[in-house]
């Protein structure tokens, strides 16, 4: 299998909605888009920040050493249904009775998230690779890391963060829908609060109709 080493360039982000990951190297970059607490825990290993207490990455990462098990290698292996998939290779040594390595490994292949993949990876020291198939299928984006060349990873500056035409269009999609969802209850609100002044006004009316008759 054929790979492609690659770094992380950029974070844009995060915002509630996420972040765009900027992986690449001197031929090309693209952008995977993580979720908010991915991003963040991402931007945690990437500022050597320790929370105050041990989160999911760092219970994995506490399994892994308690049973001499070494995070191998990731590898961004393919695109299915417009999301990348990963590979995470996991290695452990044989021991005997006495806990003395006996010279063999067990080697183990897990499908991941891209998102946790990075944040490993990032714990271990790994590097990061993207197969052939990935890499020529994705978009080039690597004009988003020259607009800002100064700002590091993790930096939030920037504009809008351009969808590539490999992971379709859901994301403008749901943005669109979330945002007439919101203008429609507005407006609903807005008719049932208009409603309810009006039937203040007649019931006002009422009373000062029945208050001229008993003056009457």
């Amino acid at each position: 299998m054929e790979l492609e080493k690659v770094t992380i360039k950029r974070i844009i982000g995060p915002t509630p909605s996420g972040a765009a990951i900027l992986l690449g190297n001197e031929k090309k970059t693209f952008v995977v888009f993580v979720g908010y607490y991915e991003a963040t825990a991402l931007l945690r290993e990437i500022n050597h920040e320790k929370p105050p207490r041990p989160m999911t990455h760092d219970l994995l990462q506490s399994i892994f050493m308690g049973f001499d098990i070494r995070l191998k290698q990731l590898i961004v292996s393919s695109i299915v249904d417009n999301t990348f998939c990963a590979t995470l290779i996991l290695e452990q040594r044989v021991t005997d009775a006495d806990d003395e390595w006996v010279g063999k490994r067990n080697e183990v292949r897990i499908d991941a998230r891209p998102s946790d993949c990075l944040v490993l990876a990032m714990k271990n020291g790994v590097d990061i690779f993207v197969t052939h198939e990935v890499f020529d299928q994705v978009q080039d984006v690597s004009h988003m890391t020259e607009m800002e060349a100064e700002a590091p990873a993790g930096e939030e500056k920037g504009g809008p963060v351009e969808i590539p035409d490999y992971l379709g269009e859901e994301f403008d999609i749901e943005e669109e829908e979330t945002e007439t969802e919101t203008e429609t209850e507005t407006e609903e609100e807005e008719a049932e609060g208009g409603d309810g002044e009006t039937e203040m006004e007649d019931a006002g009316e009422e009373e000062d109709e029945d208050e001229a008759e008993g003056r009457a």
